[in-house]
């Protein structure tokens, strides 16, 4: 079998699996507080208040031009600078939640806006006040226009987890690369072509599965 030998061995898969564990469990993480922050966000900006609605456009406008890579190795030492360092997995979910939630506020807020102005008043002359008239109105009938974005920013947090790598988080890709790096199982693989192949499937499945998920879901929210 030569290159691809060391894929005969359970133990390889199981410590492949170990680690899109590691990928999927940072990933939710990042993609709930993401989705709470980004909501809250986008919600701002809209206010009318300059002291809600300008903190707002500058967080989202200043985080969104950042790398997240940049992000990850900056909360990672910040964390230690400030004498509390946080573990290298809440450090990578706390960066991509940082950035992702700049982007979701955009989504949402975007999807908001594309909510007829009729709606709108409609719902201010029946006395909704501004919070109930987003969450019984607004924010329902703007969730199905944002799910394929929302979703392909998912899908894309779920890919920047392999950046983690390069502060030490033992997530997919970077199991793969100790497959091939050095000497794994007590013998020396060298076989970065066929371990990155693999990954690349496993990541293909996942993100593809995702983006077959949202298409129901989108189907399922306009038939109803």
């Amino acid at each position: 079998m030569g290159n691809w030998a060391v894929f005969g061995d359970t133990r390889t898969w199981i410590f492949l699996g170990n680690g899109l564990l590691v990928t999927m469990q940072v990933a939710l993480a990042a993609i709930i507080l993401s989705m709470v922050f980004g909501v809250l966000l986008a919600l701002a900006r809209l206010a009318r208040f300059p002291l809600i609605h300008y903190p707002a456009v500058a967080y989202i406008e200043g985080i969104r031009a950042l790398p997240v890579f940049l992000l990850i190795i900056y909360v990672f030492f910040a964390s230690a600078r400030l004498g509390a360092q946080l573990p290298v997995e809440w450090a990578v979910v706390l960066a991509l939640t940082v950035y992702t939630s700049a982007v979701n506020a955009e989504i949402v807020r975007a999807g908001v806006l594309s909510i007829e102005k009729g709606q709108v008043e409609a719902a201010r002359s029946l006395g909704l006040t501004y919070t109930q008239m987003m969450r019984y109105v607004v924010l329902p009938q703007a969730l199905q226009r944002m799910i394929p974005p929302l979703v392909s920013q998912f899908i894309t947090l779920l890919k920047d987890t392999s950046l983690g790598t390069v502060i030490g988080l033992l997530e997919l890709l970077r199991r793969g690369e100790i497959i091939y790096r050095g000497t794994y199982q007590g013998r020396v693989n060298n076989n970065p072509i066929e371990s990155l192949l693999v990954v690349s499937i496993i990541y293909f499945i996942l993100c593809y599965s995702l983006s077959g998920l949202s298409l129901r879901l989108e189907r399922k929210l306009a038939v109803g």
